[in-house]
């Protein structure tokens, strides 16, 4: 992964091709149906308890709730409102019946469960065959299609949404271009994907979980994102927080340090920048300093006119 000395976005160089890109996606987790897990006692249960919230504030009909599992998260305000995005993505129910949403890289279907639970007709894409046939299964419809699809129609939907997927794709200026060409007129785009200029890159370094070589072809700082999505012609650009997100991050890239020994160094303040409080204090730092976020939440809308 190199920087660019004009805009700061990382880029990967070399990259895999097109005929080896599928090597990399082959045990990926897209391919888990929505209620599979061979995690452990305490996964499942925090599992059970961020799907009985999302099935109580969203209803969703996921199968791994814990029963009233969700009152734990109304004691817990930051992680009611980290559940907030990750499920429902600051989407709002729709203005009327008939509204669709497009989930670009939709996965195992996760999302569109939550969407359609909220009157949207939702629907999904992705270019992996085994993520289709996941979100299939689970009920939503999907088909393989890339953004460029001729199937697709321009300005047929109100929202958009891209959950860590820019990242994956060689050419981002043109994926959200397609994104904005498939907008109606008003319509909403809503993205997430790493910031390399977070704290928990500048801690862990190549052992940081965002970086996730050779999926992650692209990484975007604040201002970069901002410039391209401006570039393709989006208007009130807004930057969203997502609590406890680098709680995950920290546990994942401490995970990934112990199998990268010669990138942990001497030293006190490196060994303390990647201990557990160091991710309670960048969790609240980026409320102040969103530039330093682990990812980049942003909304953005197609012109009215």
């Amino acid at each position: 992964m190199v920087r660019c000395n004009d805009c700061g976005s990382g880029y990967l160089d070399p990259r895999p091709t097109a005929a080896t890109i599928g090597l990399a996606y082959s045990n990926y987790y897209t391919h888990q149906d929505t209620g599979a897990t061979n995690a452990g006692a305490f996964a499942q249960f925090r599992r059970g308890i961020a799907d009985s919230y999302a099935n109580y504030k969203f209803g969703t009909n996921f199968q791994g709730g814990i029963l009233m599992g969700y009152i734990f998260a109304w004691f817990l305000p930051r992680l009611r409102r980290y559940l907030d995005v990750r499920y429902g993505r600051h989407l709002l129910k729709p203005d009327n019946q008939g509204q669709r949403l497009l989930d670009v890289g939709c996965g195992n279907g996760e999302f569109l469960a939550c969407a359609s639970a909220m009157g949207w007709l939702a629907e999904g894409i992705d270019v992996d065959p085994a993520a289709i046939a996941a979100t299939r299964a689970a009920g939503y419809p999907a088909r393989q299609a890339a953004i460029d699809d001729p199937s697709l129609l321009h300005e047929s939907y109100d929202q958009i949404t891209l959950s860590h997927v820019i990242e994956h794709v060689a050419a981002p200026h043109e994926q959200l271009k397609g994104c904005f060409d498939l907008l109606a007129r008003g319509g909403r785009l809503w993205l997430q994907t790493p910031n390399i200029d977070s704290l928990g890159h500048n801690a862990f370094g190549a052992a940081w979980r965002g970086l996730e070589p050779p999926r992650h072809l692209v990484l975007f700082n604040r201002s970069a994102l901002q410039k391209m999505l401006s570039d393709v012609g989006f208007v009130n650009i807004e930057f969203r927080t997502h609590p406890a997100v680098p709680l995950f991050m920290w546990e994942e890239s401490r995970q990934i340090l112990k199998r990268m020994p010669h990138q942990k160094e001497n030293g006190i303040i490196p060994w303390l920048s990647r201990m557990l409080p160091a991710a309670i204090v960048a969790d609240y730092w980026s409320v102040f300093y969103p530039d330093t976020a682990e990812f980049l939440t942003c909304t953005a809308f197609r012109p009215s006119e």
